[in-house]
């Protein structure tokens, strides 16, 4: 029981993490605000849920691969790439804002998700439904990258 609190923590404090290290003042920050955007994106205002949902999703996966691995075995690794996906999902932000990068952005989120599809097929041994809880990451990531990857084609070329 308390390794489930634990993880939430740590998940918690890596959610928020990202935002301690972007300022939302950054002018050039507030001039990403006004980047032009592609026709199809009328649902920006959905990506904080979508993040949250997902964020949630793999928090609780984390739980499940933890409690259900033998006592003898902890998954350590698996853990550490929990975190790691964690922590590039969170340095988002503040490689786009105080970077100003969003091709540092798209390598960040990319690599997050390649490693989202290799966690989930490594955790499916230990518990199938910790890996169908990447499922909202793995079709969001893609879709994040290829935003990113839009965003500059159309205001960078």
């Amino acid at each position: 029981m308390k390794a489930r609190w634990i993880i939430t923590a740590v998940s918690a404090a890596l959610f928020f993490g990202g935002s301690l290290f972007t300022s939302l003042r950054d002018p050039w920050f507030q001039s990403l605000q006004s980047l032009r955007r592609p026709d199809w994106l009328t649902f920006e205002f959905l990506i904080p849920f979508i993040w949250i949902f997902i964020w949630i999703c793999t928090t609780i996966s984390a739980i499940l691969v933890w409690e259900k691995s033998s006592k003898r075995f902890r998954p350590w690794l698996l853990m550490g790439m929990y975190a790691a996906i964690a922590i590039l999902t969170s340095a988002y932000s503040p490689v786009v804002v105080e970077f100003r990068s969003l091709i540092g952005g798209m390598i960040v989120g990319g690599l997050a998700t390649v490693l989202v599809y290799i966690l989930a097929f490594l955790v499916k041994p230990i518990s199938q439904t910790a890996s169908w809880l990447f499922l909202p990451y793995a079709i969001w990531g893609p879709i994040g990258t290829y935003l990113t990857w839009v965003l500059i084609q159309l205001n960078f070329q």
